[in-house]
């Protein structure tokens, strides 16, 4: 038993022994160690808290801190910035201004090394100062701007953008001095639409550029299109219906007129314009022309093309000359296609017309060789006088023409 003692006592001495060998070797593999760990990035949090407020932080976001720290080797060799963070709680800011505030440190080591003989020691710096201030969202309106030229022949229209607006955000005083992005394209001896993406720059209400303000926008790059079109100058031209004495034989020789403007210039695509050698602006019927007669007409345009020259109407005067009127009493008055059941009279028992020829001719002609005729076929079926619009005949002759318009008064009955 005494020997069983004394083995015991022996295996206690060789226990403590041992603990002290391994306490020795392990403290001599993994000694303390201390020293800076730097620029270790500073990381904001509750930022979104602090959006929702209206506010922004726009000085001292990019910080860094260098910390002095003591552990124990195997912990202390791994600190970097990937496994060290640094924090500040921003979420319980009301108001914009200047703050300085205290940051928190903490470590993330990979596998199973410990931080818990980590301590730092000294911070520099020992607190962290940044800018609080009111943010803003505006919907800034994109502008284009050409530097470049057309070809010759060809005009530019108007810009077309994609985004129209840019959705900026940032702080509030730096947002509100941008009055538009420019869009700006430079090329050189354009004959075609241009359509692609391009860059913007911000413009402020003074007009300067502003290159490297501290704003985030929606894009990045917006899709500018330029319509390129081809120019053509187009005269105006209108249509003499022959009548009134004057055959389209003898169009030219009796009649003279001006147009103001006598052209105008339209734009389109090439393949539209090639085709248009004038613009009929209408129809004059001569038979109705006495004298000199000034008409106006709206000037027509294919959808597809622009009237550059910005004129809506045109101006005729028209002159006819060279030719001999009179006037005759005529009687011989009928009334056909009378509605049915109805009787019609007309009341109106002569009326002069006047005709038009040369001197030779129109003396030639007799009022026995004029009738008027009244179409009853659209006048409304109810008794009662009307007045109707009738038409001139005259017999006979093919050198001269009758001139004006005329009408009756009827009186339609049933019978």
């Amino acid at each position: 038993m005494e020997r069983a003692r004394k083995n015991k006592g022996l295996y206690m001495v060789i226990s403590v022994l041992l603990a002290i060998v391994l306490w020795t070797y392990v403290g001599n593999e993994n000694p303390d160690e201390s020293g800076p760990v730097r620029n270790l990035p500073v990381t904001f949090t509750g930022v979104e808290l602090l959006e929702s407020r209206g506010l922004m932080i726009t000085d001292g976001l990019e910080q860094s801190v260098t910390l002095n720290v003591t552990g124990k080797r195997n912990a202390f060799r791994l600190l970097s910035s990937e496994t060290v963070s640094i924090t500040v709680d921003v979420s319980s800011i009301q108001q914009p201004g200047q703050y300085t505030q205290a940051y928190q440190v903490a470590y993330n080591l990979p596998g199973n090394t410990s931080s818990s003989s980590l301590v730092v020691t000294e911070r520099y710096p020992l607190n962290v100062t940044f800018t609080v201030a009111k943010m803003a969202t505006r919907n800034i309106p994109v502008q284009g701007s050409m530097t470049g030229s057309v070809a010759e022949n060809y005009q530019a229209g108007e810009f077309s953008f994609s985004p129209s607006t840019i959705k900026v955000s940032g702080e509030e005083s730096v947002v509100n001095r941008i009055d538009f992005a420019q869009v700006t394209l430079n090329q050189e001896d354009m004959d075609a639409t241009y359509d692609g993406d391009l860059p913007y720059t911000f413009i402020s209400f003074t007009g300067e550029a502003l290159e490297d303000i501290d704003v985030t926008a929606d894009a990045a790059l917006v899709h500018t299109t330029l319509p390129i079109v081809k120019l053509k100058e187009v005269p105006l031209t209108v249509n003499l219906i022959p009548g009134g004495g004057i055959s389209a034989d003898d169009i030219d020789r009796y009649t003279q007129y001006t147009i103001v403007p006598k052209s105008i210039m339209v734009s389109g695509a090439a393949a539209d314009l090639e085709p248009l050698k004038e613009i009929s602006l209408g129809d004059i019927d001569l038979s109705k022309v006495l004298g000199t007669n000034t008409v106006s007409f709206t000037i027509p345009l294919a959808a597809e093309l622009t009237n550059v020259s910005g004129v809506s109407e045109a101006v005729v005067q028209l002159s006819i000359t060279g030719l001999t009127t009179a006037t005759l009493e005529v009687d011989n008055i009928e009334c056909i296609n009378k509605p049915d059941g109805y009787t019609a009279d007309p009341l109106t028992t002569s009326r002069q017309v006047q005709i038009r020829g040369t001197q030779e001719a129109v003396s030639a002609v007799t009022a026995s060789q004029l009738r008027i005729v009244a179409d009853l076929d659209n006048a409304v079926a109810a008794t009662g006088t009307q007045t109707i619009p009738v038409k001139v005949y005259l017999d006979g002759r093919s050198d001269v023409g009758v001139v004006g318009d005329y009408n009756i008064v009827v009186s339609i009955s049933r019978g």
